[in-house]
């Protein structure tokens, strides 16, 4: 006879198509319903994960919350996942991963005085491989999900590391319809359950809700038939079933799976990125300076970040799939984390910069803090005030910036943060190596000088071209697109194409795994378009044009249009390094489209990219694919690497990078079957229409794929 594990849950989104606090309201709702029917139905179980949902009741109604715990030491009430919430698990980075871990489980170690061993995300959008040694270095012995829908079943994932896992993808979703309990049991077993022992999921979901006693009332009904030895279980229980050694094996990462979800709402993965380098950042200056000074490391404010972006990883906040409230509320608290971030970084900045000597009169001490263990060369930059104001209109202070050994260093004056035609703020670039794992010191040295007897740089009217040992890169001024070499082999050539793909307003893309159809790019402005788009039509400056220039880096900006989009383009191209850098300013005008950024390669290769902990082969036929702070391509002889702040989507062949910068569908807008999705004789909201912004870095430094 077959076996059916009854599980009943209450899938619910802390945030989606509400804000956060209409999910703590319905978590309170969902929690007390479930505990009256704990203790009014014999043998009924309520399963249910996310630490979160347990603090936000444990706050507003400890009442309820004390219930809980004492039909968890029962058995009636049972802790499944264990995790913080059900974050992304593609685009997140490890550190994050076991964060959300590390949380959860302590959580409910102190609360519960339970350790589930079954990690849960049913509703993530794809799974890293990079999971597979996070799960069992961290003690859990299996891993339910759902998605992707092509791999449901239970199988051995594989990871880098040849250690395995057994998974249950789910066959029919995580819960059910009200009143319709009993209709999925009765049609499990047709979606192809391969064993006569498998395992339900069902439950009001989404917003909450759990079960209902009409559904309780025909389960019961329905186990008197006794076709299926069914029964109220647990995910423990099922997994306890399968045999390792029957399961087939899957060595790949668990997607793809709403591939619009990769690039839709930019702006939250450019800030939730930045944040993960931050609580990095901050952990390592803290621990340093608590090693080797009286600094108290402040780990309960260093919490509060933590938590705060592990909100913002959920899976339907970071993927950019909730509604226009919930991105506000995202992007306010990835900022209320980084604000924290920034506090505690200066307290022990500060604490390990105590005791330096002072600085010289016309002497500005600079100090950078190298948070990993070897060194870092590359170009810094850093903005002061003088100390007084320099009206005379002919004079200009120039900085020279030397080593701790009186070396002086290549440096260049730039245009201050600010707009201000005074010499007195000031910003200078400068090319340096720091020392490992502490803070180096620099002396700014300002010298007064006539504007006449500056230096001026001057390029050929065909391109602007840097050259060194390393890297020759130059920016064509007819195209605006730029050349990449590296050690005497051309890698890129005309790259940095900004193009439009067809798109839908669906935020997840739903029905596609690929946004193939290319329909315009967008082309260089006129020199007079470039002006008038600067805000001074009457000026003559050249559509491609240098901005800064000295002994570290020429800037160049280079303009472009298309219908009712424009775009500026920033290269800076080192004197010293073995990169460059590209920040682009989109102006976004076109609704329902795919915007992104083409970079050919000059060989074939394999595409790779970052997941975490580690490396893997992107797909090869333009299907959208997803990575991390780096994607490239490279053979035995050629490499080029991309670095983002924040884009994680692209498509990718064996010699091209269409890298996704952003798309503009209507907020939350949900493929329903064969309905329209949004109405079409209004306006609605669309992701990222208006100013966006972007930042890479092009190279061909081996040590960015050294996983």
């Amino acid at each position: 006879m077959k076996k059916l594990h009854l599980v009943s849950n209450a899938h619910l989104d802390p945030a989606w198509l509400w804000r956060w606090n209409e999910g703590l309201a319905e978590a309170i709702s969902t929690f007390r319903v479930a505990a009256d029917f704990c203790e009014e139905y014999d043998g009924y179980i309520f399963n249910h994960n996310e630490a979160l949902l347990y603090e936000w009741v444990e706050e507003h109604e400890p009442a309820l919350f004390a219930r809980i715990q004492k039909l968890v030491k029962e058995g009636k009430w049972n802790i499944i996942g264990g995790w913080y919430l059900q974050p992304d698990c593609v685009m997140t980075s490890g550190e994050s991963l076991l964060s959300q871990i590390a949380m959860g489980r302590k959580y409910f170690k102190e609360k519960f005085g339970v350790e589930p061993k079954i990690a849960m995300n049913v509703d993530s959008f794809g799974h890293t491989r990079g999971l597979v040694q996070i799960l069992n270095k961290t003690g859990f012995e299996a891993y339910l999900s759902k998605r992707p829908e092509w791999l449901a079943g239970s199988f051995l994932w594989r990871g880098f590391d040849a250690s395995t896992i057994p998974v249950h993808s789910l066959y029919d979703g995580y819960g059910s319809l009200k009143g319709e309990a009993v209709k999925k049991i009765n049609e499990h077993f047709s979606h192809g359950p391969e064993r006569e022992e498998s395992m339900c999921m069902w439950g009001i979901g989404n917003h909450g809700g759990g079960a209902s006693r009409e559904d309780l009332a025909a389960i019961a009904e329905r186990m008197k038939v006794g076709d299926i030895e069914m029964f109220h279980s647990t995910p423990e229980a099922f997994f306890a079933t399968l045999d390792r050694t029957k399961l087939r094996t899957v060595s790949e990462s668990l997607i793809s799976s709403m591939v619009g979800c990769y690039t839709s709402m930019v702006r939250m993965k450019q800030a939730h990125s930045k944040l993960e380098c931050q609580i990095a950042m901050t952990e390592k200056i803290m621990s340093y300076a608590a090693l080797s000074t009286d600094f108290e490391y402040d780990a309960d404010e260093l919490l509060k970040a933590k938590k705060a972006i592990a909100f913002c990883q959920f899976h339907d906040v970071l993927p950019g799939s909730g509604i226009k409230m919930v991105e506000e509320d995202g992007l306010r608290t990835l900022a209320y984390g980084s604000e924290i971030c920034d506090k505690l970084f200066t307290k022990a900045f500060f604490k390990l910069c105590q005791g330096q000597r002072k600085g010289n009169r016309k002497e500005i001490p600079v100090m950078i803090f190298n948070p990993h263990p070897y060194p870092v060369e590359g170009d810094f930059e850093m903005s002061f005030m003088l100390e007084d104001q320099n009206w005379n209109e002919g004079q200009k202070t120039v900085a020279t910036v030397y080593d701790e050994k009186g070396n002086a260093l290549p440096s260049q004056n730039e245009k201050p943060n600010c707009t201000f035609n005074l010499d007195w703020p000031q910003k200078v670039s400068f090319h340096a190596t720091l020392a490992p794992a502490s803070i180096s010191r620099f002396d700014c040295h300002l010298e007064v000088k006539n504007k006449a007897d500056l230096p001026v740089f001057d390029y050929p009217c065909d391109k602007i071209e840097v050259k060194n040992e390393q890297v020759t890169m130059s920016v064509d001024r007819k195209t605006g697109l730029f050349n990449f070499s590296a050690n005497g082999k051309t890698l890129i050539e005309n790259g940095g194409a900004l193009e439009y793909y067809r798109d839908c307003e669906d935020a997840w893309a739903m029905t596609t795994d690929n946004f193939r159809q290319h329909l315009a790019s967008f082309e260089l402005m006129s020199d007079a378009e470039a002006c008038d788009f600067v805000g001074y039509p009457d000026d003559k400056t050249p559509n491609v044009r240098v901005v800064e220039d000295g002994d570290v880096r020429p800037k160049v900006q280079a303009f472009f249009k298309y219908n009712r989009s424009t775009a500026m383009v920033e290269y800076t191209m080192p004197k010293n390094s073995n990169y460059m850098d590209v920040d682009i300013l989109i102006f976004s005008g076109e609704p329902n489209k795919m915007l992104k950024y083409h970079v050919d390669t000059a060989f074939e290769g394999v595409p790779v990219g970052e997941t975490a902990f580690g490396r893997e082969e992107l797909f090869h036929d333009e299907r959208e694919a997803v990575c991390h702070k780096w994607c490239g391509i490279h053979n035995a002889e050629n490499r080029v690497y991309v670095i983002n702040k924040g884009t994680h989507g692209g498509s990718f062949t064996d010699h091209s990078m269409k890298i996704s910068l952003l798309r503009t569908p209507i907020y939350s807008a949900h493929t329903i079957g064969p309905r329209q999705l949004a109405p079409h004789d209004r306006w609605c909201d669309h992701m990222d229409m208006g100013e966006r912004r972007f930042s890479f870095r092009i190279t061909a430094d081996p040590c960015i794929d050294r996983a």
